[in-house]
């Protein structure tokens, strides 16, 4: 029974972490209007909140293996952390490779249609009574391993503003 309320609560949590993501992603999109719309200098919020909306699926990607969400709704979650990640190195490569660079709103739309497909399956999955689904060690070992190479490449070196 105690096990059960533990999972339960960290499926809860999954899921407002997941919908807090997709409403940062929001955030960032309001970020880049103020800076094409009211004036250039706005674009160092788009800029600095992109860089740490990068690490936001790090929670999201760990609660998920703590709610015992099953492979598919952590996979999904993979997916999502490794899309987020590579979405303001594409805009860093504006000055050396420009092609790439346009990529950046690509990538920003898909992982706003993925970051909501993660959310809605923690929600379900926060509805759901069934608590018997265990995250295999498999998917504990994807989820650090991914966890400390985000980690690791994110504070290694800093990339040039944009």
């Amino acid at each position: 029974m105690e096990g059960s309320l533990v999972v339960r609560a960290g499926r809860y949590a999954y899921m407002l972490l997941a919908w807090a993501f997709v409403a940062g992603i929001v955030l960032q999109v309001f970020f880049i209007g103020l800076g094409l719309f009211v004036g250039p200098e706005n674009l160092v919020l788009h800029t600095t909140f992109g860089w740490l909306l990068h690490l936001g699926p790090l929670p999201v990607l760990v609660a998920a293996a703590f709610a015992q969400t099953g492979r598919r709704q952590i996979l999904l979650t993979v997916a999502l952390t490794v899309l987020i990640f590579f979405v303001p190195i594409l805009a860093a490569l504006r000055s050396s490779l420009p092609l790439a660079a346009a990529f950046h709103p690509v990538g920003a739309l898909l992982a706003f249609w993925l970051a909501i497909v993660v959310a809605r399956g923690a929600t379900r999955l926060a509805g759901s009574t069934d608590v018997e689904t265990r995250t295999t060690r498999g998917e504990w070992m994807l989820v650090v391993v991914l966890v400390a190479l985000v980690l690791f490449l994110s504070f290694s070196g800093s990339p040039e503003p944009v």
